[in-house]
């Protein structure tokens, strides 16, 4: 009896085999059409990873005992040694996803499912080859294929089903042994003969001319196979007749390519495809590493996985203190301290201030350890003094704690050091925005998450918890200090250590005056773009005869090319492409491509940048956004609620936005301060390119110089689009884009675009040399530098993959530029914002964006401001190019 039940509990077991191919593309072409692909804070393009691990990790939910990934190896399956055409006039592979594929198997090996690519072989033709493997075995009960391509449909039979994707993996289509006839018209084992008949235009298989669907469902309902239709070709008659003879010879070619090999020898059995446990530990580095939270909460939220996280015993924490919440406790005796401010929400501007802790290591009578509550901060004259004082004070985001005093009219003086801050500079992958995130790249501490006591907050969190937090995170502080200032001395970062302190009283200054908005201005802006969105609504269903979803790209798909049957220029896995790039081809013939463009573009406007703002705007019409000062990879600014940094200028639509911000001054001003072409500069002093320094100090157009040579005309024959050609090869050079990338940008083929990436370096020799010993420099060191000494870590260069390697090229060649000129930008807002305050001005700074200032001008001080401003930018640095600043000035952001 209990070998019965042995036995018993071995049967009805499930395999599930994956189309890695299938779903990595989909991944990554449900968002690519939309042109702003995912990335970490390191520029790894990251939507495919992050859509094929959401789907597998959907596909491990389900019940199942074995699990495999099939993948394609490339262009040496034996179809493509017997038809040289077979699946020719596929697009080349982006860049931006070849890129992402080897980190998609390293993400299978961590999760530890089983995957496997053959050059000889597709991956449909592993997955039938398993999927017989597993038939075979009686102890298996249901057989499960995932794909999104139809080729894989043959295999149905009483175990194996085949489900396809249509949108994502929760939209799925499944075809089983019940269903399989009342769908496709024929039975599983008559798919290559199908094929065989009307071709697979993907595969770029031709089938047999004349032949289309219903013809061919005919045909084999009557013969079953096309071997046999041929066999009784004269049975056939008319114009059917002739072309099943004509094309006969093609036809079982095309069935031949069609047909999955189901007898490929491996070298392991089922077992192998086992369900394992994964390595959680390296996937909690993994998806650090891509930065993707949701994937790393989800992990963290499972006890089991918690369990396993442990990777070294988390060092205790014990400090005494004392809780301050009396007003006339005395400050004065207070010497060197570490520092910390505690609020109660993410957004430090919006949120309540819940008192400052103060530690000191010293050990004597002076150096008492405390939290000081809310209500003795803001009452207590002789912790103002304190905060004033000439003792040194250091802490954790030195721009959080300037804002939330002096947004109760408080101010702090001799800062001395930012862990958040230095450590940014020794590795800006290392820099977050919690306090846990940046100490556990050095030593494990037992300490909570700001996010994670933000969140305990909510339900009422006593003194002692939060006060206790701030004091472990003040003694955090002391422990690490000596280590960071010893890499900053070690990477001579010292000078730009001082220079992002300052910057921080400089960007505190920036959010907490915040930008004002015209209300009224706002609201009629909002209404016009949703009469012209409902306008252009309109248009479009009277274009297609129907109301439908427009922002339904599988209703849009079903209006575009089924209902109206619009040419198809591309198409993906997911059905007809309805990309901004497929429209705008689309919109030269068509007003109804024309009209969802308008559509998108108000659309986007509406719910992005009106609503958007009114979201964020206090009661007396203001927006703070808070900037992040140590986040991106190469030293660029960026920011958040809103995101300032993204106004639209590209359109004339989106340039309107602008036309809302407005002075907070009567008869104010905003003005513009914008610095010329400082990257190709930057790139001109750093390369010593003579050619482009003469041609930068003698005040020539450059695009149109290089326009000239690139195009082999006179400069003064140069037209716009010559000139704008030239123009995405200059900044395309800046970013290290590829030929393919060029040929994108301006669309050309990457043929023309490797000639005049090979010209523009024949031109400047200088930037080729620059470049190439920028590379290798990263390659041996490990990083770039910026002129300032920043540091960017390039870990790609290591990698034997090609296509990561490359990547990591592009970054080196990139970053000591940008990251240059985000150098110049910072050190030029710490002097201009020193030269408004040395002559007590009432303007304000009031914005960065990227090359440009913005200030709201007092009346009064408009000429003044304009030579500061212009000075201080222009002089910030002497380089061998003039540094050149546009400035402008209006009623409006727009206007200026």
């Amino acid at each position: 009896m209990l070998k019965y039940l042995e036995e018993s509990k071995s049967k009805n077991m499930k395999v599930i085999l994956i189309d890695g191919n299938s779903l990595m593309f989909r991944s990554y072409y449900a968002t690519a059409y939309t042109g702003n692909l995912m990335k970490n804070s390191n520029g790894l393009y990251t939507n495919a990873i992050f859509g094929f691990c959401n789907m597998i990790n959907k596909l491990k939910e389900e019940e199942h005992d074995y699990m495999f990934v099939a993948f394609d190896a490339g262009k040496h399956t034996f179809r493509h040694q017997a038809y040289k055409d077979y699946k020719g006039g596929r697009k080349a592979m982006p860049d931006e996803f070849r890129v992402q594929i080897p980190y998609i198997k390293k993400y299978l090996d961590l999760i530890n499912i089983s995957h496997l690519e053959m050059d000889e072989f597709e991956a449909d033709d592993l997955i039938a080859s398993v999927s017989q493997m597993a038939y075979m075995n009686d102890d298996i009960d249901e057989i499960q294929v995932v794909s999104g391509d139809k080729d894989l449909l043959q295999l149905v039979n009483d175990k194996i089903h085949v489900t396809l994707t249509k949108k994502g993996i929760t939209d799925l289509d499944d075809y089983n042994i019940a269903n399989f006839f009342e769908k496709m018209g024929i039975y599983p084992k008559q798919v290559p003969d199908y094929k065989g008949l009307v071709g697979d235009t993907s595969d770029n298989l031709p089938g047999i001319k004349g032949i289309g669907e219903k013809t061919a469902l005919k045909l084999l309902a009557e013969y079953e196979t096309l071997d046999n239709l041929i066999n009784h070709v004269s049975d056939l008659k008319g114009k059917t007749r002739d072309l099943i003879s004509d094309g006969s010879e093609i036809g079982l070619k095309c069935k031949y390519f069609a047909t999955l090999k189901y007898d490929i020898d491996f070298d392991f059995d089922l077992d192998a495809l086992k369900k394992k446990e994964m390595f959680k530990n390296d996937l909690i580095e993994f998806f650090k590493e891509l930065e993707f939270k949701s994937f790393l909460k989800k992990l963290e939220d499972d006890k089991s996985s918690l369990e396993d996280e442990i990777i070294e015993e988390k060092i205790k924490i014990d400090v005494s203190y004392e809780i301050i919440d009396d007003f006339d406790y005395d400050f004065s005796n207070f010497g060197d301290r570490y520092i910390v401010c505690e609020v109660n929400g993410n957004n430090y501007y919006n949120s309540d201030l819940l008192g400052i802790a103060l530690y000191s290591p010293v050990n004597d009578l002076f150096s008492q350890n405390v939290f000081v509550t809310k209500d003795v901060i803001l009452n207590s004259l002789s912790f103002r003094k304190y905060l004033l004082s000439d003792n040194l004070k250091k802490t954790f985001d030195y721009k959080k704690l300037l804002l939330v005093l002096r947004k109760y009219n408080l101010d702090i003086k001799n800062v001395s050091f930012d862990l958040l801050l230095g450590t940014y500079l020794i590795n800006p992958k290392y820099a977050n925005d919690d306090f846990y995130e940046v100490v556990c790249n050095f030593k494990n501490f037992d300490l909570l998450k700001d996010k994670e006591l933000i969140k305990m907050m909510s339900k009422n969190l006593d003194i002692n918890e939060y006060s206790l937090h701030a004091i472990k995170k003040a003694y955090v502080i002391s422990c690490l200090e000596d280590d960071i200032r010893l890499k900053l001395d070690e990477f001579k970062l010292n000078d730009l250590f001082l220079m992002e302190l300052r910057l921080s009283e400089v960007l505190a200054s920036i959010e907490l005056n915040g930008l004002v908005i015209d209300l009224e201005k706002l609201n009629k802006l909002g209404c016009d773009f949703e009469i012209k969105m409902n306008e252009f609504q309109e248009k479009i269903y009277d274009l297609a005869g129907m109301e439908f979803n427009i922002n339904s790209v599988k209703q849009l798909n079903h209006v575009l090319f089924e209902r109206l049957n619009l040419p198809v220029s591309k198409k993906n896995k997911t059905g007809f492409s309805t990309s901004v790039e497929v429209l705008e081809s689309l919109a030269k013939d068509y007003d109804i491509a024309k009209y969802i463009l308008e559509y998108r573009t108000y659309s986007k406007l509406l719910s992005t940048y009106v609503k958007g703002l009114i979201d964020v705007m206090d009661d007396s019409l203001y927006i703070h956004p808070l900037y992040k000062q140590a986040l991106t990879m190469t030293g660029r600014l960026s920011s958040v609620e809103p995101n300032i940094q993204n106004m639209p200028i590209r359109t004339e639509e989106g340039q309107i936005i602008r036309d809302i911000f407005v002075s907070r001054f009567d008869g104010g001003l905003i003005m513009s301060a914008d610095y010329s072409q400082i990257e190709l500069r930057v790139l001109a002093h750093m390369s010593n390119d003579e050619e482009m320094i003469k041609s930068f100090n003698s005040g020539d157009d450059f695009h149109s110089l290089t326009a000239s040579y690139i195009f082999g005309v006179d400069i003064k024959d140069v037209t716009k689009n010559m000139r704008r050609c030239a123009k995405a090869i200059n900044f395309g050079i800046v970013y290290g884009m590829s030929a393919w990338g060029l040929s994108e940008s301006i669309g050309i083929s990457p043929k023309d675009a490797s000639v005049y990436i090979k010209k523009y370096f024949e031109k400047h020799q200088s930037i080729d040399l620059f470049l190439k010993k920028v590379i290798n420099d990263a390659k041996n060191d490990g990083f770039t530098k910026t002129m300032f000494n920043r540091l960017r870590y390039i870990p790609e260069l290591q990698s034997m993959n090609r296509n990561i390697y490359s990547f990591g090229e592009r970054t080196a060649m990139n970053a000591p530029i940008q990251g240059s000129a985000a150098d110049i930008m910072k050190y030029a807002m710490v002097d201009v914002y020193d030269a408004m305050k040395e002559l007590n001005l009432k303007s304000k700074m009031i914005a960065q964006v990227h090359d440009e200032l913005v200030f709201d001008v007092y009346p009064d001080e408009v000429d003044v401001m304009k030579k500061l401003v212009r000075e201080k930018m222009e002089n910030v640095f002497k380089l061998k190019v003039d540094l050149i600043v546009s400035i402008s000035v209006g009623e409006t952001w727009l206007k200026a």
